[in-house]
């Protein structure tokens, strides 16, 4: 899911392994630049293009409002330097795991409300629940 907490999306130029530079591109942004108040391109908007026209339930959708209410606080705050070198916060197309993360540490400095998120996170869980037994993921 996009926005699971074990979601380790990520999106940074210049890492370094192996005696190589090497750059990660995030190819799992539900949003557009214009959304979320990106000051640049997103190399990708595969996910943009993947969501065009599906219908969401209104737990989804919830869950994607919430999600672009934090994607567009990520792009409207200047981090210190501290947290952008931590999470390598060198492109525009930080992933959720840089987002939430880099938010949570700045909460130090200026708390970000991450309530609203939590709760339409978790009523979708509850809804998707049950599915997961009815659809055979799981057996019961």
């Amino acid at each position: 899911m996009l926005f699971n907490g074990s979601n380790l999306t990520a999106g940074a130029d210049r890492l370094r392994w192996n005696d190589r530079d090497w750059s990660l591109t995030n190819h799992f942004i539900p949003f557009t630049e214009a959304e979320v108040g990106a000051k640049a391109r997103f190399e990708s908007d595969f996910m943009v293009r993947y969501m065009a026209g599906m219908t969401f339930s209104p737990e989804a959708q919830a869950v994607l409002d919430e999600g672009r209410r934090l994607f567009a606080r990520f792009h409207a705050t200047a981090f210190p330097n501290k947290i952008r070198q931590e999470y390598k916060l060198n492109r525009a197309d930080a992933g959720w795991y840089q987002v939430r993360r880099s938010l949570e540490l700045y909460g130090e400095i200026e708390l970000t409300d991450f309530d609203p998120f939590k709760q339409a996170y978790a009523a979708l869980t509850e809804k998707l629940r049950p599915l997961v037994y009815e659809l055979g993921f799981l057996p019961a």
